[in-house]
């Protein structure tokens, strides 16, 4: 059983939920619960827009926690910055360019076939083709601009207030967050539009694929926003402060 801190429903944030109790993780997705990129929004902000019972899933989590833990999940927080930085590119961003060739070959056949009686396929194909040329233009901002100076003023002792190199990482940092937001809004939409990416009855094999493709790039898309909202982005901005 994971030994959380104690955390107070009418007033824990949900990317607090996320950190402490790695086991809701899962339960906070199942419930559209955003805790990456409005994860500053408290448990039951998020709760009441989410549509959900508050206390419901709130037993869900106290549950979870007596099951075995995921020890990968576990680490995140403790891991050393470059350590998080080093994961977040090979795992995430390469997940990111190696998926989305894939789900726009299956979105454009799934589209061309079965559009006319699902006709919310034409949106979900552009909303997804914006969602990817967002992230494509977003990844190199981060590999080339923002992890190398967080790396170089960590090799240097360099990451505080006094330091006129570090001050400069707020203004990225605040672009990459709310560029973060503007893909979550995406991912939002793609739910909603998707009935979260349950294909019709009766469906053909390329349409489950797409969906369950859709669904997979969904879920890791939020634990990437995660780390970095959530752990990484606030280990730099402590030591600015």
């Amino acid at each position: 059983m994971n030994q959380a801190p104690a955390l107070n429903i009418s007033s824990v944030k949900v990317c607090d939920i996320a950190l402490h109790i790695p086991e809701a993780i899962e339960i906070l997705n199942r419930h559209n619960l955003d805790y990456c990129c409005n994860g500053q929004q408290s448990f039951l902000t998020a709760c009441a827009n989410a549509l959900v019972n508050p206390d419901k899933v709130w037993l869900e989590i106290i549950e979870a926690q007596t099951m075995p833990v995921n020890n990968h999940r576990m680490k995140f927080a403790t891991w050393p910055t470059t350590f998080l930085i080093d994961f977040i590119c090979e795992h995430h961003h390469n997940y990111v360019r190696t998926t989305i060739p894939r789900l726009r070959e299956l979105l454009a056949k799934v589209h061309a076939v079965h559009n006319l009686e699902n006709p919310e396929l034409t949106e979900v194909r552009a909303i997804f083709d914006a969602l990817a040329d967002e992230l494509l233009a977003h990844l190199p901002k981060e590999e080339m601009v923002l992890f190398p100076a967080i790396r170089s003023m960590i090799e240097h002792d360099a990451l505080s207030e006094n330091n006129p190199a570090a001050f400069g990482l707020q203004a990225p940092l605040h672009v990459m967050e709310h560029e973060h937001e503007s893909a979550g809004d995406l991912i939002k939409s793609l739910r909603e539009l998707t009935n979260n990416y349950t294909p019709p009855a009766g469906a053909c094999p390329t349409y489950q694929a797409a969906y369950q493709l859709l669904k997979q790039f969904d879920e890791d898309l939020i634990q990437h926003i995660h780390l970095e909202n959530n752990i990484l982005f606030p280990k730099v901005k402590m030591n600015l402060q």
